[in-house]
């Protein structure tokens, strides 16, 4: 089994995968369900599309000073790519990350580019969820019709980059 284990992580790297650690921890009244949210996080973390596997080693929940009980995962991660483990990083939020294997990363462009916007989605999301409940009626259209505008403005943006990068270049 070990074998078989290691033969994968080692085929998944060499295919562009990335070995990581993860660290979460969660705070909460009862101890039972804060043990069981990591737990619950680590299968989830499983089912996740490009994740080949996890394994999680959570630690019994602490009491501390304030009565809220506190819990800690470290979770050994094998994702098919950067891109995978960038949105794991979004989407979960680990308090901690650790890179073990591969020694370096390399992605082309386009995939740096697709890893950023998705950092810049999941950020402009957040952050319009967030206004939005603190807004009026009359805020939250406003926002409507800027966001609106930035779109359009950032699809001419980009058509415009698109359009200079198919033109033949000047030789001298």
């Amino acid at each position: 089994m070990v074998n078989n284990i290691e033969q994968l992580t080692n085929k998944t790297i060499d295919d562009g995968g990335i070995l990581s650690l993860l660290y979460f921890d969660v705070i909460g009244k009862d101890k039972a369900k804060v043990e069981q949210l990591l737990v619950d996080l680590v299968t989830r973390l499983n089912s996740e599309k490009g994740v080949i596997y996890c394994v999680g080693d959570i630690q019994r929940a602490m009491e501390l000073e304030s009565k809220d009980f506190s819990a800690a995962a470290k979770v050994t991660i094998l994702t098919k790519n950067f891109a995978v483990l960038s949105k794991v990083c979004d989407n979960f939020g680990p308090i901690g990350i650790e890179i073990l294997k591969p020694s370096e990363i390399r992605m082309s462009v386009a995939d740096a580019q697709s890893v950023i916007l998705d950092h810049v989605f999941q950020t402009s999301s957040l952050l319009r969820e967030i206004v939005e409940k603190t807004m009026t009626p009359e805020e939250r259209s406003k926002l409507g019709r800027i966001l609106q505008a930035r779109a359009e403005r950032g699809k001419e943006v980009m058509a415009k980059g698109e359009k200079k990068e198919d033109t033949p270049k000047d030789k001298k």
